[in-house]
């Protein structure tokens, strides 16, 4: 089955939100869902919480940069998240 260009251009767009989801949510601004803004302040006080009390915070902001992204991703390429 031969992929159409519509088909491309999301795959292509949710690539580039799933890479600006590094920084949680921004990809999700990228793709015009509100959810992002929630994604970031999740995503500060998970950097702040790891970097001055609870360095496993950290990891867990990895892990959640990570879902961001292929939530972002499918938000971009099906118009609805994983959840």
């Amino acid at each position: 089955m031969a992929e159409t260009d519509e088909d491309r251009e999301k795959t292509w767009y949710g690539v580039g939100a799933a890479t600006l989801s590094v920084i949680a949510g921004l990809g999700h601004l990228y793709v015009g869902v509100s959810r992002g803004y929630w994604f970031i302040v999740c995503g500060v006080a998970m950097i702040i919480i790891g970097e001055f009390y609870w360095h496993v915070a950290t990891w867990i902001y990895i892990q959640f940069a990570i879902f961001a992204a292929f939530d972002a991703f499918s938000f971009a390429k099906r118009g609805r998240g994983l959840f």
